[in-house]
């Protein structure tokens, strides 16, 4: 891979710019890894021709504008900054993660098999800059993957709604799919829309075990409505981030990951149907089992809307 700065790469970025370059031989995933100082691209590690490498750049400086205003969105749900970022499309996956202050170093890869490896890599490379470079903890982007090391926590109460003029057949299925998924142990909120419009969700964010986080003001009820909130606004901020992504991919977003400090966001687009699926952990340890805990239910979910 050859190293290529920009005319705003400066003598505090060269710690960087070597650890990458040291560190990429053992990350083999990763296709290409571009790091932006304020808006600004300042270098870029990759292979191939200078032209596809400058369009991903352009690419990926609008993808840290879209991180930027995303942070700003979640930033309402009381659990931290985004620091993560990753999205997959049909043909591609990126992850931009937020290093320190507004920098931000975005990795990629073509290859889907590859993905979480690439996503994995880039979160390890990124808290290695941190903690290195910068000498700040470990936020532990993508949770932790290896088994759960704490005791479980006691049931919660299941907590289900309904949206209006849905169809109660469908509703029932759906909710005892969601019921089945959520757990006060990881996954803490699941809900499903199609046709833009709310269908159902499930939570477990009643429990005193999640109090902490939803126990404020506008208590559980109030999280409940800034979920809503949030969903609704997808149907023009899907694709505008797809928007950014152009020209890295064309094909349509299939999943959706907003890494916060404090647990994660996920988003499962459903094809054929306006649709789409969100989930939500506010445990950061617990953020790669929640995530595939909700992929454990999207086959069976996709099957009672007509999707699978």
């Amino acid at each position: 891979m050859r190293t290529t700065r920009s005319p705003f790469a400066h003598i505090g970025h060269e710690r960087l710019v070597t650890l990458c370059e040291e560190a990429l031989p053992g990350l083999p995933d990763i296709e290409m890894l571009a790091f932006y100082d304020r808006g600004f691209h300042v270098f870029t590690i990759a292979e191939g021709d200078d032209e596809e490498r400058r369009s991903l750049e352009r690419a990926f400086r609008q993808l840290v504008t879209e991180n930027v205003r995303l942070d700003g969105l979640v930033r309402d749900f009381g659990t931290g900054e985004l620091m993560r970022t990753f999205v997959m499309t049909e043909d591609a996956a990126v992850q931009c993660g937020h290093v320190f202050e507004e920098e931000f170093l975005i990795g990629m890869t073509r290859d889907l098999a590859a993905a979480e490896e690439m996503d994995e890599q880039v979160a390890r490379l990124v808290t290695r800059i941190r903690t290195e470079v910068y000498l700040q903890a470990d936020q532990l982007p993508g949770g932790r993957r290896s088994p759960r090391e704490t005791p479980g926590i006691e049931p919660a109460v299941l907590r289900t709604t309904a949206g209006e003029a849905a169809d109660p057949t469908l509703v029932a299925d759906l909710v005892s799919c969601l019921g089945s998924l959520v757990d006060v142990n990881d996954l803490h909120y699941v809900a499903v829309y199609r046709d833009w419009r709310f269908l159902c969700a499930a939570d477990v964010i009643d429990s005193p075990a999640l109090a902490p986080w939803f126990g404020g003001v506008e208590g559980s009820e109030g999280a409940r409505k800034l979920y809503q909130d949030f969903a609704s606004r997808l149907r023009s901020d899907l694709p505008e981030l797809a928007y950014s992504l152009r020209q890295l991919s064309e094909a349509p977003i299939r999943r959706l990951v907003l890494d916060v400090v404090s647990g994660a966001i996920y988003v499962y687009p459903l094809p054929g149907t306006r649709g789409f699926v969100v989930g939500l952990t506010v445990f950061q340890p617990e953020v790669f089992v929640a995530e595939n805990r909700l992929r454990e239910g999207l086959a069976r979910l996709s099957e009672l809307l007509g999707t699978g």
